[in-house]
């Protein structure tokens, strides 16, 4: 009985001798690591001098803890300046596992960027090589002279089968063959995935040299939309991608006959119309982003907030009255006339007329309808824009929702003899809880060229 007594006792004893200092080990919550191999990273691209590159490094390591990792400040890249690393939060793997860092940025000159990594408690150093660019035009004069000059240089880094994919007859089939659906989606053309990282360089100087110069529009716009698909794909199951957005030529690029440089994919498509040298018409026009705004490498990224800023400032000069006219019935939930809609158009115009507006009001009307026409070279985007000026009284505004662009459903329209636009605001297809921004620009008169 004793000896029991004596057992029991001891166990009671334990708990006291621990809390009077005989301490367990102290639980671990920082992640830890006991070794971190910059020497075997790799890089899903390879950054080339003076162009914007996004891609990611993965470094393997050894002796993980398990436990939580969040995101550090940026990186800035030393040696060859220009690039930022910025890691991506996870968690660690008991033992072996990688972690990953952004690089974002543009290169300034052709060599090695070093980025000195320290996590969970080890360090070493990145080495990344910038290429040089080999894909600069040859020279020319006059908006439609860079891009052909941009799509032979582009066409040359092509293979046969290649060149023969991307070129497509010119026909209202090959034209309107165009969709917004994410992932696995049949475009015309080349898909960026199936191009070499300077081939993608390439396509894209064809791109550049097609839109606008403005800063958030034109080819800026495009990039930022682009780079949006690549957030979602990092909280997505792989339907998105900046790589699923395609480009082909229909009809054969040259300074005579009619040919279209189309390019786009989920959020974004592009139908440049050429006719004997010269840019007829940029429509059908589609943008939309998911998320609207987001920040990467310290830049806040915001595509389409030039476009809902603009609608917001015309329907906020108009009066109470007039907002009363503008406002329409019917609740919306995507635009009218996306892919497929080429004969939608509304027979009877609804809305207020732009007739009934002051000077001062019409010049909200225009300034609403610039941000989609800046997407075009600076000189098609000055003449399309002096014509619609022109129709402004034969034009009208319409919305339904609210006039903030903040919730789903928002809507608004401007309809004029020539003109199209709607913007629309819409529950997120990711990030559910979050709105996003869908928005198409048409032309009556100029679609496709004036070809359907």
């Amino acid at each position: 009985m004793r000896s029991r007594r004596f057992y029991w006792l001891g166990l009671l004893l334990v708990p006291i001798f621990i809390f009077q200092g005989c301490k367990p080990e102290e639980l671990i919550t920082t992640p830890m690591i006991s070794g971190l191999n910059c020497e075997t990273a790799t890089i899903s691209a390879t950054p080339v001098n003076g162009v914007a590159f996004s891609g990611r490094v993965t470094i393997p390591y050894s002796g993980g803890n398990g436990m939580v990792y969040s995101s550090t400040d940026s990186i800035a890249s030393t040696g060859i300046n220009g690039l930022k690393a910025h890691i991506v939060a996870g968690i660690l793997s008991h033992g072996e596992g990688t972690i990953a860092y952004t690089i974002t940025g543009t290169p300034s000159a052709v060599g090695k960027a070093t980025f000195p990594i320290n996590f969970a408690g080890q360090s070493c150093t990145i080495e990344v090589a910038i290429q040089a660019d080999t894909t600069t035009p040859k020279p020319s004069t006059g908006s439609v002279g860079q891009v052909l000059a941009a799509i032979d240089t582009f066409q040359t880094t092509l293979s046969a089968a290649q060149r023969t994919a991307i070129l497509l007859p010119f026909t209202s089939a090959n034209l309107n063959k165009w969709s917004v659906q994410a992932g696995n989606v049949t475009r015309n053309g080349l898909e960026f995935s199936t191009m070499t990282a300077m081939q993608v360089i390439a396509a894209k100087k064809v791109i550049a040299a097609a839109l606008g110069t403005t800063a958030d529009e034109g080819y800026d716009e495009f990039i930022q939309i682009t780079l949006a698909e690549d957030v979602l794909a990092a909280n997505s199951d792989g339907n998105y991608s900046s790589k699923k957005y395609s480009i082909a030529f229909i009809g054969t690029p040259s300074e005579t006959g009619k040919w279209t440089l189309q390019f786009g994919g989920h959020n974004y498509t592009k139908h440049i119309n050429f006719n004997n040298g010269a840019v007829v018409s940029t429509t059908p026009s589609y943008q939309a982003v998911e998320p609207r705004t987001w920040a990467q490498a310290s830049i806040v990224y915001a595509p389409l907030d030039n476009e809902k800023n603009a609608m917001a400032a015309l329907l906020a000069g108009l009066s109470t009255a007039e907002l009363n006219t503008a406002k329409l019935n019917t609740v919306f939930t995507d635009v009218l006339l996306g892919p497929g809609k080429d004969t939608d158009f509304p027979s009877n115009k609804t809305g207020i007329a732009v007739s009934a507006l002051s000077a001062s009001q019409k010049a909200l009307v225009l300034e609403a309808i610039k941000p989609w026409i800046l997407d075009a070279d600076d000189v098609t985007a000055a003449s399309l824009l002096s014509s619609y000026e022109q129709e402004l009284n034969d034009t009208y505004i319409s919305y339904t929702g609210s006039t903030l662009f903040n919730q789903s459903g928002d809507y608004v329209r401007i309809d004029g003899p020539s003109v199209w636009i709607e913007f629309i605001c819409r529950p997120g297809v990711i990030e559910a809880n979050e709105i996003h921004y869908r928005s198409v620009y048409r032309d009556r008169k100029r679609d496709y060229g004036g070809n359907l």
